[in-house]
């Protein structure tokens, strides 16, 4: 695989390295390397004649002396450094034997997710910390009206405060602001929504948006999708946005999003003249997007299964969630 200018990109196995408590294993890489003293996820190029899974299984043996017995794929990442460019392979590796040892004298720790900072680490394992902040379940709020059930959500669950009424933003934002400390502390992170006033015009947010306390990451709907040109949030941040068709995933690619929210799958009773995709449609979506899908519309916990099946990063949804944190 090539660069548009003949440049051949680096094929690399990378291993995200996941403990029994959800802590991710990362080493230091040496000062002489390239990038080096920055933290990374340990890997190694992928060897002529190598399937990915055989290069991320000798490369995890000959760096840190372990057997990975159970992997995944987690994404596939294109990077252009000034001096290289680079094809990341990502797997989740969630069962190895062994006991991880810097055989080349780097140092390593675990860490929680929520707790991997995007700058020390190379530009290109950036986007990987921002997907593993992404979890199975994504409940969606109406602001600021309360919902008519309440709403319970678990400590492993985004959450997501969605702007019912468009016009009266600014009382959704200050709605907003006033929950978001306590409920970082009961879900996996908030997410707050957008608004075409958010943008500036060099295309990025607005300062005080980005100091939200507690906020995990900013969300545009389908409208403000057309409406942008480049990725308007900071790397620190997750970037979501609301997507119908196939060409709204592309513009979600193009954007740079770390997640998109695909609807609606079924049949539901807040938009009864929308025909629905059906799993085979979103299957086939899911499929041409590089960027992580949540099946929205109609979701029941059973659907998650479903939803993995067909290639999803898990489902989303309102009525999905009921709990006592939001009375």
């Amino acid at each position: 695989m090539t660069r548009h200018d003949g440049v051949k990109r680096i094929h690399v196995a990378v291993g995200v390295i996941l403990d029994a408590h959800g802590q991710v294993l990362v080493a230091k890489r040496a000062d002489q390397q390239h990038l080096g003293g920055l933290w990374e996820f340990p890997g190694g190029k992928v060897e002529v004649g190598e399937t990915v899974q055989q290069a991320l299984s000798r490369e995890l043996k000959e760096e840190i002396a372990i057997n990975v017995t159970q992997s995944r794929p987690l994404c596939r990442i294109e990077h252009n450094y000034p001096d290289k460019a680079v094809l990341l392979d990502v797997w989740i590796v969630d069962r190895f034997t062994g006991t991880p040892t810097g055989l080349e004298n780097q140092p390593l720790r675990w860490l929680p997710t929520s707790q991997l900072d995007t700058k020390e680490f190379p530009q290109a394992n950036r986007l990987i910390i921002r997907r593993l902040q992404l979890r199975d379940m994504l409940a969606i709020v109406n602001i600021p009206a309360p919902p008519s059930t309440p709403i319970r959500v678990a400590g492993d669950t985004l959450l997501r405060l969605r702007c019912q009424h468009k016009n009266h933003y600014q009382d959704y934002l200050s709605a907003a602001h006033k929950m978001l400390p306590e409920l970082a502390h009961t879900s996996a992170g908030v997410i707050v929504d957008l608004s075409a006033t958010d943008i500036n015009a060099d295309g990025r947010i607005r300062d005080d948006l980005l100091a939200l306390p507690g906020c995990k990451g900013l969300h545009a709907h389908g409208g403000l999708l057309g409406c942008l040109s480049a990725r308007p949030v900071p790397e620190h941040l997750l970037f979501g946005v609301s997507c119908h068709s196939r060409e709204d995933l592309v513009l979600a690619a193009a954007l740079d999003a770390d997640y998109a929210l695909l609807s609606p799958v079924k049949a539901t009773a807040s938009h009864p003249g929308t025909a629905p995709l059906g799993w085979n449609t979103f299957a086939d979506m899911v499929r041409e997007s590089t960027v992580p899908v949540y099946a929205l519309g109609g979701m029941q916990t059973p659907d998650l299964i479903i939803a993995r099946a067909s290639g999803a990063r898990g489902i989303a949804g309102i009525s999905l969630f009921s709990c006592d944190t939001m009375r």
